[in-house]
C-alpha cells in the first residue's frame, strides 16, 4: 500500500529515514575488514558488493550475479576478474550452459563475509532488544516493504537499461 505524498511528505520519520538510509548504507558496505590477513588493503567497496551478494545468495551466474546487484555484465566481469586475482572468488563453467560461468566465494571470502554477518546480527538483535515485540513487528515489516519498493525499482531501471544497450 502507497501512502498519498501529502501525508508523509513533511513528516519528522520521513527526514529522519532519510538521514538514517546512506548512513546504514555505509555501515553495512563498512562491516567488512577493509584488510586481508597479509595485511593488504582489502578490494574497493564496489568489489565487497559482490562478496556480499554472493554470500547471501550462494553461487550463481554471472548474468544473475549482475542483474541481482543492478550492474552491467562487463562491469561484473571486471569485479569478478579482479577477486578472482585477489583468491576472493572462484569462476568455473557452467554444468548446465558451457557458455556460462558460475562464480562462488573462496572459503576465505566466505569466512570473512560470514563474520561481517555474524557482527551485523550481533548489532542487529541488540537493537531488536530494545524494542518492544509490537515495535519489532513494525520495523520489521517497514524494513520489508521498502527492501521490496527498492528492489521493484531496481529490477524496473535495470530492464530498462537492458534493452536501451
Amino acid at each position: 500500500m502507497i501512502v498519498s505524498e501529502s501525508k508523509i511528505s513533511n513528516s519528522t520519520e520521513l527526514e529522519e529515514a532519510l538521514i538514517a538510509l546512506p548512513i546504514l548504507r555505509r555501515w553495512l558496505l563498512r562491516s567488512y575488514p577493509h584488510r586481508n590477513k597479509e595485511g593488504e588493503k582489502a578490494a574497493p567497496l564496489s568489489h565487497l558488493r559482490v562478496i556480499i551478494h554472493l554470500h547471501q545468495h550462494g553461487p550463481m551466474m554471472m548474468t544473475e550475479l549482475a542483474h541481482g546487484l543492478g550492474i552491467s555484465c562487463s562491469t561484473a566481469t571486471e569485479c569478478v576478474s579482479e577477486l578472482e586475482a585477489r583468491g576472493r572468488v572462484i569462476k568455473a563453467r557452467s554444468q548446465s550452459d558451457r557458455r556460462g560461468v558460475v562464480v562462488s566465494l573462496t572459503p576465505d571470502a566466505e569466512a570473512v563475509a560470514s563474520k561481517a554477518f555474524s557482527y551485523r546480527r550481533e548489532v542487529l538483535a541488540a537493537v531488536l532488544e530494545q524494542m518492544s515485540v509490537r515495535e519489532r513487528k513494525a520495523f520489521v515489516k517497514g524494513l520489508s516493504l521498502l527492501a521490496q519498493s527498492a528492489e521493484n525499482w531496481m529490477d524496473e531501471h535495470v530492464n530498462e537499461s537492458e534493452n536501451r544497450n
